[in-house]
């Protein structure tokens, strides 16, 4: 599936296998297209050049930057978008003009990248001038231009067939305005008669005038949304004879909200959302001609034989089966280019070939799934927007994602067909957690909300240390338990991380702690996938446990683990939202022996604030020997839960006052002086 990312600039599509909006922000416009067109396009050889179309409705003249506006290294002063859909083949201008202020706008401005997809689309070039003191100067025959692939996603495993075509100006120099224009022709066929554009109208960075017009036949069902009004410009609408004529104009524009540690899903710039889907039941029918089982070809049946064979009478280890075929036997590559953005092959096809992307995998697992009596359907979800899904337009371009809905029993599941390395059984193996899907169910009618059964402490540590005085050796032993999606992960990452190479890292992280640790015995690891749980335990001989303050020595125990978890921006003065949190809960216990009697304040601290929550405990227990009068056996307890994925900066302070008063009560401070004659 293509996914569209919001890039600062206009928009940068990228391909959906992984269909969606994914809010991202920059400092600076750029030149890339946004692909809508249909015939395929060749090296241009001089061809790349024609006339600007006669629907076209020029801006006659470049306008003046404000000195008040907001720039870098180049000052926008033109971004002219218009859109026809009252064509065969819908026709995207574009037009940008811009100033160069500095050596590095230079270098920007004079190379030019305009990105479409050859299966259904063609560019053409009406306009390349540089405006030096007032004269317009035509740079058609001396920029050089070159075509070649993109691949942005390689290292994703993706291959979206998307090209550039690239113009170097000549002898561009401070002070010039870069004035050019394009179109792109066509529309990616996979979408049928349905329209969708995102417009982008607001950037980082001062745009003198921004003016987009949309044109639409009549009665056509096609609306235009300025999206959540997010836009500070006008949107008007006119009637012509035979078309509807939308026009957003705004001069001056400024959204800076360019701040990092952003949420995913976070989107503050302005978009026009047209679009011809009514409802999430549209996007449905739209869809379920694409995603079409196929549970009685020949090589789903071969599959489904073979599963029933090694587990006869036992559904619930043959949708197990099912599920670990597909995601450990089908490997993970995305081929999207065309009409493969958004349609899935064949089942057949991907068991022949051994590979496919998300919506590939899904539709073959669900064929799977089908073929033995199971209710299960393709679910469209986005990773990006989440708990937010809902609140998108309706429409494909909402989604990034395709998992698997099952319906087993009465209880719905949700399986990602892409992950690996999942636990044994249906009850324990971790589920997507999304917040919103689209099951691709014929009638289905709204957004599901993603209910899955919660996994509480996801990490659960466990040290006990054996402390001895100053003069002798301590001893740690770490037991660490992933649980869930966490036991998951760690098998992918241990997969291909060498044991012994991995101790050495855990010994290191606990050595910047002490003045000398050594392995008591090598990291081991222990894995049970029916529990879905995957243990790591480690075991040190530890010298310079304390640490010496004059006659006095000192020996910290923290909530190191939990610690990690309780974070702050590093941008602390911000306007947008700050991400933070975690899915499941962490939980630390701390068990020590101390050498002698020790007089031990029982301590407790709980923080349950909007936005997670916090406990912290030391108490004397029980234990091993506790009859003797020279020992004292102690316990620290930790516990660590996000309640939500982000802060508001509303609420920022608010949020920092509980992680500093979460951060007083972390550490607990054990102190001796050594008996002098």
């Amino acid at each position: 599936m293509k996914k569209y990312l919001f890039a600062l600039s206009v928009i940068a599509w990228l391909p959906l296998t992984d269909i969606a909006l994914a809010a991202t922000s920059g400092s600076t416009l750029s030149n890339h297209a946004s692909p809508h067109a249909s015939k395929p396009a060749s090296p241009y050889n001089g061809n790349m050049f024609g006339p600007m179309p006669d629907w076209v409705s020029p801006v006659s003249a470049i306008p003046t930057f404000d000195e008040k506006g907001h720039h870098y290294d180049q000052q926008y002063l033109l971004v002219d978008k218009q859109l026809n859909l009252s064509v065969t083949e819908p026709v995207m201008y574009k037009r940008y003009t811009s100033k160069v202020v500095s050596i590095k706008g230079v270098e920007s401005a004079s190379q030019i990248s305009i990105d479409f997809d050859p299966a259904y689309q063609h560019v053409l070039v009406h306009r390349l001038n540089i405006v030096r003191d007032g004269k317009v100067i035509d740079r058609k025959k001396s920029a050089k231009t070159s075509q070649f692939k993109r691949e942005v996603d390689l290292d994703a495993l993706l291959y979206n067939g998307e090209e550039t075509l690239h113009i170097v100006l000549d002898d561009v120099q401070i002070g010039d305005i870069i004035d050019y224009s394009y179109t792109l022709t066509g529309y990616n066929p996979v979408f049928g008669d349905h329209r969708e554009w995102y417009i982008k109208s607001g950037w980082a960075t001062s745009v003198a005038l921004t003016n987009t017009r949309i044109i639409v036949p009549k009665n056509s069902p096609i609306t235009v949304t300025n999206l959540e009004s997010k836009g500070k410009g006008t949107l008007t609408t006119s009637q012509q004879s035979n078309t509807t004529v939308y026009r957003y104009r705004e001069e001056n524009g400024l959204y800076d909200f360019d701040e990092s540690e952003q949420p995913r899903w976070y989107n503050p710039y302005p978009y026009l959302h047209i679009s011809s889907y009514k409802d999430w039941q549209d996007v449905v029918n739209w869809a379920l001609p694409l995603y079409q089982a196929t549970p009685d070809d020949d090589e789903v049946q071969a599959l489904v034989s073979d599963i029933r064979d090694t587990y006869p009478a036992d559904i619930k280890r043959q949708v197990v089966a099912a599920i670990h075929f597909v995601q450990n036997n089908i490997r993970y590559l995305g081929e999207e280019n065309g009409i493969g953005s958004h349609k899935p092959r064949p089942p057949a096809q991907i068991v022949a070939q051994g590979y496919g992307d998300c919506k590939d995998k899904a539709l073959l697992l669900v064929s799977m799934l089908n073929a033995l009596g199971i209710d299960a359907y393709p679910a469209l979800v986005d990773t990006y927007w989440r708990d937010q899904l809902n609140e998108q337009p309706a429409a494909p371009y909402s989604f990034n994602h395709v998992i698997v809905h099952i319906d087993f029993g009465g209880e719905p599941m949700w399986i990602d067909a892409t992950r690996t390395h999942q636990g044994s059984k249906l009850t324990t193996m971790a589920q997507s957690q999304l917040g919103y899907a689209l099951v691709l169910k014929p009638g289905e009618r709204s957004l599901k909300a993603m209910h899955t059964p919660d996994q509480d402490v996801i990490q659960d540590v466990e040290q006990k240390y054996v402390v001895n005085h100053a003069d002798k050796k301590s001893y740690l032993t770490v037991k660490t338990t992933y649980r869930g999606i966490e036991a998951e992960q760690w098998r992918r990452y241990l997969e291909s991380k060498p044991l012994r190479e991995l101790g050495e890292e855990y010994a290191n992280y606990y050595a910047s702690y002490f003045e000398a640790l050594d392995l008591l015995r090598p990291l081991t690891i222990t894995d049970d996938p029916n529990q879905n749980e995957l243990t790591l335990h480690e075991a040190y001989a530890v010298d310079g446990l304390w640490s010496k303050d004059d006659d006095t020595y000192v020996f910290v125990i923290s909530g190191d683990i939990v610690d990690d978890y309780l974070v702050k921006p590093d941008l602390i003065r911000r306007k947008t939202p700050f991400r933070y949190g975690t899915e499941g809960a962490v939980h630390q216990k701390i068990q020590i022996s101390l050498p002698e009697t020790w007089n031990i304040t029982p301590s407790k601290h709980s923080i349950d604030s909007p936005f997670f929550e916090f406990t912290s405990s030391l108490k004397a227990v029980s234990g091993p020997g506790d009859t003797l009068l020279d020992k004292t056996y102690v316990e620290a307890d930790y516990y660590y839960r996000a309640k939500a994925r982000h802060v508001k900066a509303s609420e920022l302070r608010q949020y920092l006052r509980h992680v500093d008063d979460a951060w007083d009560n972390v550490d607990y401070e054990f102190t001796y002086r050594p008996n002098t004659p």
